[in-house]
């Protein structure tokens, strides 16, 4: 099992004196923490995430945390980087269900036979949120009983859509760009874990430029769309030790980085305004919003409409009553958006802004304030009888 959900216990988190840099949305595509705003499985398309350490003369130890579409539940894994190592894993629907596959040297041992055959991850999710008394037999222990896992599943939990989380571990600085036994890496993990700092252990956090990632989108084997993940600077300052990095335990930017540096990340992603471009009545194209960090069920997001066309606005519609958006992983189809100007045919190409984004429960920084959130266009088009993604990009914001 890869992790199992408890209420953390930092055994010993080191001091540090130095002073943190100000988080920044990063504009080269590198950091010490990473979002993918978006993956999607679905009969047709797999998605492909990809994480490089750009160090050439650094280890990387880190957390790739896989979070639904419904409430952010988790799955998440460590992944052990030698310098200019990538770490790689597919997300596919098998039998209706997103399953994690990854082949990749740089996961923990005792992971590698399942996430080669594939992981299923709503499953894993909720068989580890109770004490596992036998994962392969599908029995779980909840409150002193046995349970099978068929009985415990959730409606409120959907992997086929969701989005991820990087999390940076530890940097340990080689002095060479020679490839380090993942054996190695393993052992220093158990030791942090242990409360144990080792020789080369870059002690003031992750380097801000350690990491890049990006989340691809195939059908057919075939790769037809691709977007960076969002990377952040200086959110990782200080080395943390014990069991808060443990993979049995949970990712949060509260545990493996700091209350600040969650809240920086909050502020850096509000949007009041989002304004994209349209054409072909909206036909499909969609939005998704990626709430981070609230990690809770039920959660709402209230926001205004403005439609014009491509003339010089000679045709504008404005919607001002709210609208909603649910989950913390929002889908918009923009031509249900068309839908609502009841004059489709002057609508059929122009541009749409998305105002007044607001938490209308209390979430994230609060009800009624200016939600955090990263925006994705998608395009996906049915072609050969099969669905593709032909097209992800991030979406302007004010």
């Amino acid at each position: 099992m890869l992790k199992t959900i408890s209420k953390l216990a930092i055994s010993s988190i080191t001091a540090c004196t130095i002073l943190q840099a100000d988080v920044t949305i990063s504009t080269d595509n590198t950091g010490d923490f990473l979002i993918a705003p978006l993956y999607l499985t679905t009969k047709d398309i797999c998605s492909h995430i990809r994480v490089l350490n750009t160090n050439e003369y650094s280890s990387i130890l880190a957390k790739v945390t896989i979070r639904e579409q419904v409430a952010s539940h988790e799955v998440d894994l460590p992944i052990f980087l030698s310098p200019g190592d990538v770490w790689d894993g597919k997300i596919c629907q098998v039998n209706g269900k997103a399953t994690l596959f990854s082949s990749d040297d740089s996961n923990h041992p005792s992971a590698l036979d399942i996430l080669a055959s594939g992981m299923e991850l709503e499953t894993h999710s909720i068989a580890t949120q109770y004490r596992e008394n036998d994962y392969n037999s599908g029995i779980v222990e909840l409150n002193g009983k046995q349970f099978k896992l068929q009985e415990l599943q959730k409606t409120n939990v959907d992997f086929n859509k969701g989005y991820i989380e990087v999390y940076p571990i530890a940097q340990f600085d080689e002095g060479s760009k020679d490839k380090v036994h993942k054996k190695v890496l393993v052992q220093r993990w158990d030791r942090l874990i242990d409360g144990q700092t080792l020789p080369r252990l870059r002690k003031n956090g992750v380097d801000e430029n350690s990491l890049t990632g990006s989340v691809s989108f195939m059908t057919a084997f075939q790769e037809t769309a691709a977007m960076k993940m969002t990377a952040f600077k200086n959110t990782h300052s200080k080395q943390i030790l014990g069991d808060a990095i443990n993979y049995t335990s949970d990712s949060s930017p509260d545990i493996l980085l700091d209350k600040n540096s969650k809240s920086s990340m909050w502020n850096l992603l509000q949007k009041d305004k989002v304004s994209f471009f349209y054409d072909n009545c909206g036909k499909n194209q969609y939005i998704y919003f990626a709430y981070p960090f609230s990690y809770r069920e039920l959660q709402k997001r209230t926001f205004k409409i403005m439609i014009r066309d491509k003339c010089e606005n000679k045709y504008s519609m404005v919607f001002s009553p709210k609208f909603i958006m649910k989950n913390e992983l929002a889908c918009i189809s923009v031509e249900n958006l068309i839908k609502l100007t009841h004059s489709k045919n002057k609508f059929q190409t122009g541009m749409i802004q998305l105002e007044d984004i607001t938490n209308s429960t209390g979430v994230q920084l609060g009800r009624g304030k200016i939600a955090s959130s990263i925006p994705t266009l998608t395009r996906i088009k049915t072609i050969g009888g099969r669905d593709m993604v032909i097209n992800a990009m991030p979406i302007a914001s004010h």
